[in-house]
Order: C-alpha cells, then sequence, then structure tokens
C-alpha cells in the first residue's frame, strides 16, 4: 500500500480547534489498529495459520510422543510477523509524531513568534517616542500577517532531501518487499 501522494485531511473535524482534531484523529487511529489486528484479511489468515499449526503440533505431541517443532514452527514464523508489523508501526508512530512536533514548533516560529517580537519591538520603539521607527515595524508585522503560506516552514519540512519521514517510508518500501519475498 505504498501509493501516491495521498494527503490525510482534517475536513472531517472541521467544527474543532487543531488540538481536538488531533485527540479525535489519535482516538480514530487507536480503533483502525485495533480493527487491523482483529479483522484484516492478512492477520485472521495468519492466526487460523498458527492455530492450525498449533493444532497439529499437539495431536504430534500427545498422539505419538515425539517433538512437534517443525508443526509448531509455523505458528512462531506468523507471530513473529506480526510482531515485526508492530514494531515498524510503532516505529512509524515515533517518526511522525517527532516530525508533527518539529512542523508545530516551526509554525510558531514563523506565525506568531517572528511578528509578535516585531510588534513588542514596535511597542518599545513607541515607548521611546521613536514613532517612525515604531509604525515600520508594525507595517512589517502587518505584512507577516498577510502571509497566507507559511514558506519557510514548507521549505524546512519538505524542501529537505533527507529527512526522517522520507527515511521511514523507505525502510516500510524495503520492510514490505522483503515481507512479499
Amino acid at each position: 500500500m505504498h501509493g501516491g501522494n495521498k494527503m490525510f485531511s482534517l475536513r472531517l473535524y472541521r467544527r474543532e480547534k487543531l488540538p481536538q482534531r488531533l485527540v479525535r484523529f489519535h482516538d480514530d487511529l487507536l480503533k483502525t489498529s485495533i480493527k487491523y489486528f482483529e479483522s484484516e484479511r492478512d492477520c485472521r489468515r495468519g492466526i487460523k495459520r498458527a492455530r492450525r499449526s498449533l493444532r497439529k503440533a499437539f495431536k504430534l505431541a500427545r498422539k505419538k510422543k515425539i517433538n512437534p517443532g517443525v508443526s509448531i514452527r509455523g505458528a512462531r514464523e506468523v507471530l513473529e510477523s506480526l510482531r515485526e508489523e508492530i514494531q515498524m508501526s510503532r516505529k512509524a508512530l515515533l517518526v511522525t509524531s517527532t516530525s508533527l512536533g518539529i512542523a508545530l514548533n516551526q509554525i510558531q516560529q514563523e506565525r506568531i513568534d517572528q511578528p509578535l517580537a516585531l510588534i513588542e519591538d514596535a511597542c518599545e520603539l513607541f515607548r521611546n517616542k521613536e514613532i517612525e521607527k515604531g509604525l515600520e515595524l508594525l507595517k512589517q508585522s502587518q505584512s507577516e500577517f498577510d502571509k497566507k503560506v507559511l514558506v519557510k516552514t514548507r521549505t524546512a519540512l519538505f524542501g529537505g532531501t533527507t529527512s526522517a519521514i522520507k527515511d521511514m517510508k523507505e525502510e516500510i518500501h524495503l520492510w514490505m518487499d522483503r515481507k512479499v519475498q
């Protein structure tokens, strides 16, 4: 499932503020994760295969009094595969949450901290009776507010040639290829 560049939209949560949207998204992600391991076709088939292997191993050990190691191997392989998928999911979650934290810091810097610093400097200039310089800083801060696109943030987050997210995508792609073989 490594398709095109589909961007997740928080439009489903349109009436809420971003923190509420993220919490709601987290809840939906939790439900989806649980549902995936409960009812996804590959998971169900794997668990069914593991159950069958254990049943066969139990019969061998009970009736023939022999070591059922070969029969147990199938169950172990399935469970190891599921463990590997959970570990990869955990790693992806860590990388994406770290990246989101960096993005929020960058947004705060560009959207809030820079204009706020200009406004505070303008206030200081007004207190010192330097009206023209203060007005100039207010114009600069106003132009910062007029920018709808966060150019510096977008450049910092999407313009880099290497990033943790790109590395994670590549790692998942390699893992999926290895899993198919």
